[in-house]
């Protein structure tokens, strides 16, 4: 089980095998990094640490020119649960820990993470404004104790598969692209919130999740699962504001076409797959017109749903 940790639960005493980065919707080069971190680890009897950051360093150094996030943090802790690390840390990025030197990031690995070898990729850059890179950690490393492995970027198609590629496809709602780069079915993990009942008003109820302002997700109408208590039932799931209804707030609305077991409780978390966009998110003019054309969604979601179960 991956034991979860914060600057305050520092040092660790185990010795590590550690990598770093974002690892924003952890896609198959950043799965890569973790598969050999994990042979190391094995192999040299340490414990395996990833590091990452909340937010996405950039969110706080240059907002404007922030992009979005493939995932939110519980989508992106539960993946790394997944992977069977030892340790994940979550590290506040403040400007604070920014104006770290390279130099002083690397004692940081040696003296508060206990790391004897890291796993990094060749293009890693750390310190303050990017000013270390593989070499430099390579040439610290050798001072410190620290064996440092660059690994190789993984290509599909000859494309290099990264973050800002995956955020791209996911504003244009191409869900199979993103699917292929990151090696499986794009989901969030969600927390439920009470809604407004419009849904069950007009005959479609819905499960109301509230996501984070910053998704890279394109906004519209989906083909979906969700997924509860090991459970997993077909939906049509519209992401945006609901501009027929109110139009004001983000939210993501769940309406199952299975009925489940239970339905899922205020405040509970779960999981939501992203299968196929269907349409743009429009406002009609009359809510007869939004009624048909969620009867329309409903027989295209059940088609595309039918293919897809089994590849989740």
């Amino acid at each position: 089980m991956t034991k979860i940790l914060t600057l305050k639960d520092l040092p660790i005493e185990e010795e590590t095998a550690c990598t770093v980065g974002n690892f924003d919707g952890l896609h198959t080069g950043h799965r890569e990094i973790l598969k050999r971190l994990k042979e190391i680890s094995k192999k040299e009897n340490l414990k395996s640490l990833t590091v990452t950051f909340n937010p996405h360093p950039r969110k706080v150094l240059n907002p404007e020119k922030y992009n979005c996030s493939i995932v939110n943090l519980d989508t992106k802790v539960y993946l790394f649960e997944n992977e069977g690390l030892d340790f994940l840390l979550i590290i506040e990025f403040t400007n604070d820990f920014y104006k770290k030197s390279a130099y002083e990031f690397m004692e940081f690995l040696k003296y508060s993470l206990n790391c004897k070898v890291l796993i990094v990729g060749k293009d890693w850059k750390f310190g303050y404004k990017g000013e270390g890179n593989i070499n430099y950690a390579k040439e610290v490393g050798e001072k410190l104790g620290i064996k440092v492995i660059s690994v190789e970027d993984i290509m599909l198609n000859n494309i290099r598969i990264s973050s800002s590629f995956i955020r791209e496809l996911l504003k244009k709602g191409d869900l199979e692209n993103v699917s292929k780069l990151l090696g499986r079915k794009y989901f969030l993990i969600e927390k439920v919130v009470k809604g407004d009942g419009k849904g069950k008003e007009i005959g479609f109820p819905t499960i109301n999740l509230k996501p984070d302002e910053d998704l890279c997700l394109r906004k519209g109408v989906y083909a979906g699962f969700l997924e509860k208590d090991a459970q997993i039932y077909k939906a049509v799931i519209n992401f945006g504001n609901r501009p027929t209804v109110d139009g004001s707030k983000t939210f993501i609305e769940v309406h199952l076409l299975q009925k489940p077991h239970k339905f899922p409780e205020e405040n509970e978390k779960v999981k939501i797959y992203f299968i196929k966009y269907l349409r743009e998110e429009r406002k009609f003019d009359s809510i007869d017109s939004l009624k048909n054309q969620i009867k329309l969604d409903i027989q295209i979601a059940l088609e595309v749903l039918e293919r897809e179960k089994a590849n989740l």
